[in-house]
């Protein structure tokens, strides 16, 4: 290996926490930092920006297209994680993404249990980075939860997955200063170097964390003034982490269980996903992208697998229940719990799930499966599709 260091997923650092103004304060000298507790654990994750660029279409004399308009700018971004309980006081790292999924202020530590919530003021932005040290970083701004998604198999993992939307995005790589400064605030770097870097990178120069919010060719400007020496090195922040930063130990899909309207069922798969259905707020004038967001109508829906034997057809088939011989469909209760170390536990409750109507799979020759979709209701005056209780 050469001596230029290359960003491998094995080193690379994620970050994400509840913004205190929607946006972050993006680009500005106020910017918001994120702290070593802000760290998380995840497996895959993925943040991406597109900008609309339109041809110029109005009358020419070549059939050349030459020039082309810029429209609006989309940010998109993922990430999935195990669930990794740690008991005790601590919340999971992954918390401010649950929250940004399910609502609003839920206080924190041992026994969280996440709910939903109805104000539309009340599904929390929130600031994420992911990067390598020394390499790269990538940050979002003003991220909302779009989809939240938890499953679970016999030989695999359980993990759960997080997308949305966001406001705002920025890639910050490395430089040199070409130039010493002193009580300025613009910052030459290496020639060339200007396009690793954006309106709102945090970057590290003298041993000092500032933002830049402003790109001129290779010239920075920054929020503070700074000072600066010759061929000082432009890195982007990375807080301190350590084990320390991390909770608990991934749990195994070995260990937990399912009930189905009470009863007890050795289920081959469950998944269930929660879709806040937020509406982007990005089709002003005078905007590059969204500037807001607003939740509208919820859906919570998921799957159950289970082998086929006599006493678990009446998982099944309780979705032809009839009632004076009129066909009903009942709320069906579905608790699903993850774990078997007390204070370590989750706990997910569909308690008015509606089985949708799936099939039978008989193979050639091995046993037959039972596939029960389901779609999660509200019941009274709602937000109790879905709760999901940590460290039970």
């Amino acid at each position: 290996m050469g001596s230029i260091p290359y960003a491998l997923g094995r080193q690379l650092e994620f970050f994400c926490k509840k913004e205190t103004t929607p946006g972050g304060n993006f680009g500005e000298a106020a910017q918001e930092y994120f702290v070593a507790d802000d760290a998380a654990k995840i497996t895959a994750s993925d943040m991406n920006i597109t900008v609309e660029r339109l041809d110029r279409m109005d009358s020419s004399t070549t059939r050349s297209t030459i020039e082309r308009v810029t429209g609006k700018q989309e940010v998109s971004w993922s990430c999935e994680s195990y669930i990794l309980p740690a008991g005790g006081s601590d919340a999971p790292d992954i918390d401010p993404l649950i929250r940004g999924a399910f609502g609003g202020e839920f206080g924190g530590g041992a026994a969280e249990t996440y709910e939903l919530t109805d104000g539309t003021d009340e599904i929390p932005s929130i600031h994420m980075a992911r990067g390598v040290s020394g390499v790269f970083r990538e940050d979002v701004f003003g991220a909302w939860v779009e989809e939240f998604s938890l499953s679970v198999s016999g030989g695999d993992i359980p993990k759960m997955s997080f997308s949305g939307g966001a406001m705002d995005y920025c890639l910050t790589g490395t430089s040199k200063a070409n130039g010493a400064g002193s009580t300025s605030t613009a910052l030459t770097v290496d020639g060339g170097d200007g396009v690793n870097f954006m309106k709102g990178s945090p970057v590290n120069v003298n041993a000092t964390d500032r933002v830049v919010t402003g790109v001129d060719t290779d010239a920075l400007t920054l929020g503070v003034a700074a000072d600066w020496s010759d061929e000082d090195v432009i890195v982007p922040v990375f807080p301190a982490t350590g084990a320390s930063n991390f909770n608990g130990n991934p749990t195994a899909a070995t260990a937990g269980s399912i009930t189905i309207d009470g009863a007890s069922y050795d289920v081959m798969a469950f998944d269930v996903t929660l879709t806040n259905g937020i509406k982007a707020l990005g089709d002003g004038a005078f905007v590059a992208g969204a500037t807001d967001y607003i939740p509208m109508v919820r859906s919570v829906s998921g799957n159950v697998t289970i082998r086929l034997r006599k006493d678990h057809l009446k998982a099944f088939s309780r979705r032809n229940k009839f009632v004076s011989n009129l066909k009903t469909f009942p709320a069906t209760p579905i608790v699903v719990t993850l774990g078997d170390e007390s204070g370590k536990r989750q706990v997910i409750t569909l308690q008015y799930a509606e089985l949708d109507f799936g099939n039978i799979t008989i193979p050639e020759v091995e046993e037959a499966v039972l596939n029960l979709p389901f779609k999660a209701l509200g019941s009274g005056t709602g937000k109790n599709e879905i709760t999901f209780a940590w460290n039970q």
